[in-house]
């Protein structure tokens, strides 16, 4: 998104915490010599600023701290990987940043909920930046005892029942929310939403929108993609037959062109993908082939592996986040099953209609936004949505998804179709645009 503002003649700065993966001599960061000295949870903390600029021009700014950032992976870790100084530290050294060089900026974007907290800092630092904060899944909200709000330097806003919420207090206090879907931003304000943070939501009212984001051509593009054995576009899809052909052959799977494959993308902890596991048994009775990338381990997993147990010529299980096989997962694939995932952090859905994979999706999630329904001729539609997240639903749909790929010459057809659909950066720029001279007008600027 940052190089997309650029090259709309916007000014922009990318703020990160300097993590122990990044390489600052790659990147040719220089460190700044006079440090970040701050005050947070009853004592002194030293950070070091790196600064740079990409080949797109945006500028760069890490943030260094080695006793908690340099350490991690993310900010947004789960369970014991949660660490409220690390958050608070990274929120109260960018307001610090943006605080030195306020006259610089028009207005602060603040992504996910870790990145509210700076959101809400600001509001007491500097009450008159214009602020916006892109939610990617309202389930994520950073949820904290109460004794660590100090940590995080967050004020009674961030109050929830008997703890803190990160995400609530950026809710709270940003000028406009956004969300990657119109979609999941009406779903999130509906009445009958009883989520944790309904109320705040809906007391958001016009200041919440739902924006999608693109996918950079650059790194999902079938017809440049490294990570794919062969390439292919709208135009010359023998390449994807290729890339069907040779993941079958790496996972053991018959080498097949008349089966339809399935990939199903997500992590132990999403719903979908247990809902999918649920009516394996069923499903894998079809003559189909099941590819499952899992991120995790527990329960589900063994699952999983049961069902390969019983049908290892129909199903395979990678586990693991290797995005290299993303890629040649998508490719490959006629269809990419994107259960019950609400909110659309990734566009999966974008990612396979470029590479001609059909998505199917729930009807109200929040990946619908992209999806027409493919009627039985084929010659309209995008995808394959299903009403409920119930196991008779989901089936129903993979079984639709099964009888549209056995009309070959149609389902080719709508391959091409969907590789042909905009996904670019551009509309979305426009929109953002239009929010951001909103959040500024707020100000009375």
């Amino acid at each position: 998104m940052a190089k997309v503002l650029r090259r709309a003649d916007h000014t922009v700065d990318l703020v990160s915490p300097l993590y122990g993966h990044i390489d600052s001599a790659k990147l040719a960061l220089a460190r700044r010599l006079t440090k970040l000295e701050l005050e947070l949870g009853g004592r002194a903390w030293s950070c070091e600023l790196y600064t740079g600029r990409n080949h797109d021009g945006v500028g760069l700014i890490f943030i260094g701290n080695e006793e908690v950032l340099l350490s991690a992976d993310a900010l947004t870790g789960e369970g014991e990987q949660l660490d409220a100084s690390r958050v608070g530290l990274f929120a109260s050294a960018v307001s610090e940043v943006i605080r030195q060089s306020a006259s610089d900026y028009d207005i602060v974007h603040a992504h996910g909920w870790a990145a509210a907290a700076v959101v809400a800092q600001l509001q007491s630092a500097l009450p008159d930046m214009p602020t916006v904060l892109t939610v990617y899944d309202a389930s994520r909200q950073g949820r904290f005892d109460a004794r660590d709000a100090g940590w995080i330097g967050l004020g009674d806003e961030a109050r929830d029942g008997d703890g803190v919420s990160v995400l609530k207090a950026g809710l709270l206090t940003a000028d406009r929310v956004t969300t990657l879907s119109p979609n999941y931003a009406h779903r999130l304000q509906r009445p009958d939403n009883d989520d944790e943070l309904a109320d705040a939501f809906r007391e958001l009212g016009p200041k919440l929108g739902g924006l999608r984001h693109g996918i950079d051509p650059a790194l999902w593009n079938p017809a440049t993609d490294g990570n794919l054995p062969a390439r292919f576009d709208p135009f010359d899809m023998e390449g994807k037959d290729k890339c069907k052909a040779e993941l079958q052959h790496d996972l053991t799977l018959p080498v097949r062109s008349d089966v339809p494959l399935f990939g199903a993308i997500g992590s132990v902890d999403d719903d979908g993908m247990a809902l999918l596991a649920k009516i394996g048994p069923d499903f894998l009775r079809n003559d189909v082939q099941l590819v499952v990338q899992l991120e995790g381990d527990g329960e589900l997993v063994a699952i999983y592996e049961e069902l390969w147990d019983q049908w290892p010529d129909r199903i395979q299980i990678k586990t693991g986040n290797d995005e290299a096989f993303r890629h040649a997962l998508i490719g490959a694939s006629d269809f990419v099953v994107a259960a019950g995932l609400e909110a659309p952090s990734d566009n999966i859905q974008m990612r396979a209609q470029r590479y001609g994979a059909l998505p199917i999706v729930q009807r109200d999630g929040g990946l619908a936004d992209e999806v027409v329904d493919c009627e039985a001729s084929l010659k309209t539609g995008s995808g394959i949505l299903y009403d409920e997240a119930t196991t008779r639903s989901l089936l129903s749909a993979l079984q639709r998804g099964a009888a549209a790929f056995a009309n070959t010459k149609a389902f080719r057809e709508v391959q091409s179709r969907v590789m042909r659909i905009d996904h670019s950066w551009e509309r979305t720029t426009r929109l953002y645009e239009r929010t951001y001279r909103e959040a500024i007008a707020s100000h009375g600027s």
